[in-house]
């Protein structure tokens, strides 16, 4: 006999709370920026040379998010407010496609270098690692706006997916359709980032590895904060295959409290969307680099192939990431056996 477990709770309230998280985005980030276009006050966000959107001035990109911000407004509003299902949809498809160019081109490779680094951050803040003593404030506010930027559009995508779903007849999407990639997608999304954390350990261990020895010299104890990326990578790989996993659904017997209760489906989705997202736009900041001749930028330039090649392959693992993500929400959500 087949039955259907449905623990939809969790995405519900993910799903609840996202239009008031694009909301915020849209209203903080849509008034800075206008501000800005007044001459108020300075543009809140200006691209780096390396984000996908490089080539903008300040003043563009605050063009870039007031539009934005108008548009996750608006197609959020007559969303919410429409009881049709055409006028559903096309808002729901409307803010998949601004939260998408939000999370992947206006936020950058800082978001991901927030996440990267945040271990690293915090032990600072107490006086432990190799960047105690060492933090660039600026830099660190950089990466956490682009990071909000990564959140506000990711939110927003999630809020285009739910008026879908309200469009939908019976108010729910099929999401078991994806659960046939989740094994390739799970492998692909382990296997990229061991192979990026592999080079670092590499280097931590004075091993220079797809550079040159003299390159190896120059890094000093930046090593160790390449290190500890490499730590987070291969953390990261590990909960990854977890989407496979049992234990990425049932919590293991010996932890209190916890043991034998299902995982929640927001514990795995959320964080790994947000990886999927950051890696694949600051993926995107490296292609950009390639197409401009900007790779120049990236300390070793192209003799050292071991500085840049591996992030090449960042847009496939956030694609894949996602993908694998979707396909454990099919299997979490969908009927068993």
């Amino acid at each position: 006999m087949t039955t259907t477990i449905e623990r939809t709770q969790p995405r519900s309230s993910v799903r609840r709370a996202a239009p008031w998280v694009a909301g915020a985005w849209a209203l903080a980030f849509g008034a800075l920026s206008a501000l800005a276009l007044l001459d108020r006050i300075p543009d809140p966000w200006a691209p780096e040379p390396a984000s996908p959107l490089g080539g903008l001035s300040g003043t563009q990109m605050s063009w870039v998010v007031t539009v934005a911000a108008l548009l996750v407004l608006g197609a959020g509003g007559w969303g919410a407010g429409s009881q049709e299902r055409p006028a559903q949809r096309r808002a729901g498809r409307l803010l998949v496609a601004v939260g998408l160019v939000v999370a992947l081109v206006v936020s950058d490779v800082r978001a991901l270098s927030f996440l990267g680094y945040l271990p690293q951050t915090l032990l600072a803040l107490v006086g432990i690692g190799p960047v105690a003593g060492h933090l660039n404030w600026g830099i660190l506010i950089d990466s956490g706006t682009a990071l909000a930027h990564a959140v506000g559009g990711l939110a927003t995508v999630v809020a285009g997916v739910g008026l879908l779903e309200r469009a939908e007849p019976g108010g729910r999407i099929d999401w078991g359709r994806w659960t046939r990639w989740g094994r390739p997608a799970v492998t692909v999304a382990v296997v990229v980032p061991l192979l990026y954390a592999v080079t670092r350990i590499a280097w931590a261990m004075g091993v220079p590895l797809g550079i040159r020895p003299e390159m190896l010299d120059e890094l000093g104890s930046g090593r160790w904060a390449g290190f500890g990326l490499a730590l987070f990578a291969v953390v990261g790989a590990l909960l990854t295959w977890g989407l496979l996993a049992r234990w990425g659904e049932v919590f293991w017997s010996w932890m209190p409290r916890l043991g034998g209760r299902p995982v929640p489906v927001a514990m795995a989705l959320v964080p790994g969307i947000l990886v999927a997202g950051a890696v694949t736009s600051a993926g995107l900041s490296f292609w950009r680099m390639v197409v401009t001749g900007d790779l120049w930028m990236v300390p070793g330039a192209t003799s050292d192939w071991a500085a840049w090649a591996p992030e090449m392959l960042w847009p496939v693992w956030g694609a894949a990431l996602a993908v694998a993500c979707l396909a454990y929400l099919g299997r979490r959500t969908g009927p068993r056996g």
